[in-house]
């Protein structure tokens, strides 16, 4: 088809809109912001006149008139509901993570893209990190050797700079540091070691609000045993560690660096260049993530291809999460642990 500029709506206009995504499609030629709809009018009256877009609408029901895809960034509830009525309509969408709440809403966008011949993708914008193919290629061809076990560690004091509260409504949101930052760990644990979960634990420190600390305890199909530690009250490493039978590989979850350390004393991974123990790709902030994320949207929109993150990839990460929820016990907290007896 003719390589022309896609015309672009974006359907949520908090603060995801406007640090990154706005600024991300301004610097593609492929693509044209032709309207931003959010129920805050005033606001996205405000983001269109700094960003010179030429429509605003408070509801997202006419945006086929405008746009030929749109990007969904409401509140993680509304993510299946605006998507699927998108789709329908012949607009092309990628939704922010996590996908959605349930598989049977994953499993509905899903099948609303296939009947209408549009492009699905998913804002899993760490997909597009350089150091992660590395990972992927490094681990499932046991390039250190075997995988004996994994660790991953990630969290900071929570201080995005959401326009509403829905981060702390579970009913909102569907979860906390979980189904947040989670989305995309979990994404990067089974994209990296290419294999599902046999079995888990899940525990995290919700008492019927949502989660700020959580820990999983897995075990892969493989037999591999590791931990997923997630967190929005402390900073943590934020890095995921290979424990392999020639080495160590450790991967940041949120920038471009790798660590390899080798028992033999090399890398043992000629086959990617490498002649040296540390690693520093090229940087990568994290905005400039998104740039990646839709040149790929786009790409697929106008050539008929499959983007990077589709549905079927993102379901598995929100399977995960579903299932934790279900089977959540609670956070060994040390200071809720006292002598009732003696209190």
């Amino acid at each position: 088809m003719t390589q022309s500029r896609v015309r672009i709506a974006l359907v949520g206009c908090g603060a995801v809109t406007e640090r990154c995504h706005i600024p991300a499609l301004r610097t593609l030629e492929s693509a044209e912001i032709t309207l931003l709809v959010d129920r805050d009018l005033e606001r996205a009256q405000a983001l269109a006149q700094r960003f010179d877009i030429p429509n605003t609408a408070a509801s997202y029901d006419d945006v086929a008139q405008h746009a030929d895809a749109a990007l969904v960034a409401l509140p993680s509830h509304l993510h299946a509901q605006a998507s699927i009525d998108l789709l329908k309509a012949g607009v092309h969408v990628m939704v922010e993570k996590p996908m959605a709440l349930t598989m049977a809403d994953c499993d509905a966008m899903i099948d609303a893209a296939q009947q209408a011949e549009r492009v699905l993708a998913v804002a899993l914008m760490r997909r597009f990190l350089r150091n992660g193919a590395f990972v992927a290629w490094a681990l499932q061809n046991k390039a250190l050797g075997k995988l004996e076990s994994f660790d991953f560690s990630e969290g900071n004091i929570f201080n995005w700079p959401s326009h509403s509260d829905y981060f702390l409504k579970r009913d909102l949101a569907g979860g906390g540091v979980l189904a947040d930052n989670g989305a995309h760990t979990l994404d990067q644990l089974l994209w990296w070691l290419g294999e599902d979960v046999a079995s888990f634990e899940y525990f995290d420190d919700a008492f019927g609000g949502v989660e700020a600390d959580c820990e999983l305890h897995l075990t892969m199909k493989s037999g591999v045993k590791g931990r997923i530690e997630l967190s929005r009250t402390r900073a943590l490493r934020s890095t995921a560690i290979f424990r392999c039978e020639g080495g160590i590989l450790e991967a940041n979850l949120r920038n471009n660096s790798i660590r390899i350390t080798s028992f033999d004393g090399t890398s043992g991974l000629g086959g990617f260049g490498i002649d040296r123990n540390i690693l520093t790709p090229v940087d990568q902030p994290f905005t400039q993530l998104f740039i990646p994320l839709h040149d790929d949207w786009l790409y697929a929109i106008q050539t008929g291809s499959r983007p990077t993150v589709t549905g079927e990839i993102a379901r598995r990460s929100v399977a995960l999460i579903a299932e934790c929820y279900e089977k959540r016990q609670p956070l060994n907290l040390p200071w809720l642990n006292f002598d009732k007896e003696g209190a």
